[in-house]
């Protein structure tokens, strides 16, 4: 399945490490054809070739120029880490790593102001070319089959000043803007007016949000985040390499890809919505921001999640919607409850203890439970008093 997989990651991932001039070292980077002027976009992780044909199955990998449908400052599929090896180079994006899952890194040949790339196996070497088929011209078509200056490609650092990655808010509330996010790379908020935040605790009567306070967000960590404007280029990311473990409370998940055409291809090309148990980021029916059930376009009868987006993952009691609240108002939400509190009881299991206000202490056994100051917990979504 890898070698499925990989073979067409590898020949994706290829076009990132381009121009010679503007390569400064390891880090964030796109690509783009030098002639068609489309960069390249990573819509999910699966694929294949044939060394000895003449093509290559490439879907996985599309091209696209700026347009209304694409824009590439506010795509993580456009962000690719390229990590030199001597005079070859690894590639990691949307949760894919080249060489970790293939054992095989991309060869360059430098040319004047682009790069042609290419990879070999079994004695058989394969380059990448946009084939310029579409009838569309915003969109191309990659393959292995093509010539002369559609071979030619060209990278550009990302950074916060002309090849920058911002977030596009999808959420308006209140005239503040916001939109849920999950990307394989660390960031920093360029503006201090950018708050990122996640879902500490999951309660039927409401999403209690916690503000992440590190100096890095790290990548891969589920989030949404409170930008300055509807404009992505006030909400500038500083993109960081930083693979650090997140904060052990954080209720959100993520997915990379919303590409349901290619699902036969990959399991993870698309994750399909469940009612049930996802709630996603939006604006409740009386104005609040809430996590909701998606609202995403169905394709072909069936809703999934959206690309490159955190969740929230719900119990099946779980209302249709439930508002974003304070742990100050989750604080007082519990002391309403007077019949909610009970004492300890002796759990068979290790269980998730917080305290009142949401903070995480532990997977703690019975006797840990006992161990812990008098007050009141919450422990497998119930207040528990420990005297």
């Amino acid at each position: 399945m890898f070698m499925k997989h990989l073979l067409t990651i590898a020949l994706s991932f290829i076009a990132v490490s381009i121009q010679a001039q503007l390569f400064s070292g390891d880090g964030y980077y796109r690509a783009c054809n030098k002639k068609t002027g489309r960069y390249f976009y990573i819509f999910d992780n699966s694929g294949k070739i044939n060394m000895t044909a003449l093509d290559a199955e490439l879907g996985a990998i599309e091209l696209w120029r700026d347009c209304e449908e694409h824009n590439r400052f506010s795509d993580p599929a456009t962000v690719v880490y390229m990590e030199q090896h001597g005079s070859q180079f690894d590639f990691q994006c949307q949760g894919m790593g080249l060489y970790k899952m293939f054992k095989q890194y991309v060869t360059l040949q430098k040319g004047s102001g682009y790069y042609s790339f290419s990879v070999t196996k079994d004695g058989i070497t394969k380059s990448l070319y946009d084939s310029n088929s579409s009838i569309w011209p915003d969109k191309g078509k990659l393959g292995t089959d093509g010539s002369g200056e559609y071979g030619k490609w060209v990278v550009t650092k990302v950074d916060i000043a002309d090849e920058w990655f911002g977030i596009n808010p999808s959420i308006e509330v209140d005239g503040k803007f916001y939109h849920p996010f999950y990307a394989d790379f660390g960031f920093t908020p360029v503006s201090e007016d950018m708050k990122v935040w996640y879902i500490s605790v999951v309660d039927t009567a409401g999403a209690v949000l916690k503000e992440f306070t590190g100096d890095v967000v790290p990548a891969n960590m589920p989030v949404f985040i409170e930008c300055t404007s509807g404009d992505p280029e006030q909400n500038k990311l500083d993109l960081k390499y930083y693979k650090e473990s997140a904060p052990a409370d954080n209720k959100l998940k993520g997915v990379y890809f919303n590409n349901p055409k290619r699902k036969q291809s990959s399991t993870d090309a698309a994750t399909e919505f469940d009612k049930s148990t996802m709630r996603v980021l939006g604006v409740t029916q009386d104005g609040r921001l809430g996590y909701i059930l998606s609202k995403e376009t169905p394709y072909k009868g069936e809703q999934y999640l959206a690309a490159n987006q955190s969740y929230l993952v719900v119990g099946s009691d779980c209302p249709s919607e439930i508002p974003v609240i304070t742990e100050a108002e989750y604080e007082e939400i519990l002391a309403n409850r007077g019949d909610a509190a009970v004492h300890i009881a002796s759990y068979t299991t290790p269980k998730e203890v917080y305290s009142i206000s949401g903070r995480f202490i532990g997977k703690l056994t019975t006797d840990e439970i006992k161990k812990l100051s008098p007050g009141i917990y919450i422990i497998g979504r119930r207040k528990v008093t420990v005297e």
